[in-house]
């Protein structure tokens, strides 16, 4: 990511370091740069605020579903699951016209202990959406592995689970 900070500090207690500050200092002027639908998602005010039900931060990978949208055009949808102990719903973004698609996977360490319920790219650690010549850039860093997309625009929706 360009201004999300992520890091791990093994020093002391390992821990991840998760700072959107610097992104958050140069969205105002990202924003004019940026289409309808992931402006409004980026300067959604509860998007890094991890105290917030609409903070990206612990969501997980629901499904995703890549498809020819017509127009001689990809269309990619990801529902990112709600986490049960933080958030009241889950995310579904729906990428328009995307012309590149990524996932990275991040190895396994020796011994690392899989059980059935694990999760290969685990939780949203943070993410970031960028102006791209074409639209925008989103990238999700993911505790397991990393999700890019460059696409025209994209359109953000918290879905309330059922029963809340």
């Amino acid at each position: 990511m360009r201004f999300v900070n992520i890091r791990s500090e093994p020093e002391g207690w390992p821990s991840n370091v998760l700072d959107p500050a610097p992104y958050l200092e140069a969205l105002p002027e990202l924003l004019p740069q940026l289409p309808t639908g992931a402006r409004a998602y980026a300067s959604d005010p509860g998007h890094y605020d991890f105290a917030s039900l609409r903070c990206v931060k612990d969501l997980r990978i629901g499904s995703i579903a890549l498809r020819e949208a017509g127009h001689a055009q990809i269309g990619i949808d990801i529902e990112f699951k709600a986490n049960e102990f933080k958030h009241d719903a889950s995310l579904l973004i729906r990428y328009v016209d995307v012309t590149r698609w990524e996932i990275s996977v991040s190895p396994l360490g020796e011994g690392v202990r899989i059980w059935p319920e694990s999760r290969r790219l685990g939780d949203v650690q943070l993410d970031e959406v960028l102006p791209a010549p074409n639209g925008c850039l989103h990238e999700v860093q993911m505790t397991g592995g990393t999700i890019v997309v460059a696409c025209q625009d994209l359109r953000a929706e918290w879905v309330p689970i059922a029963g809340s």
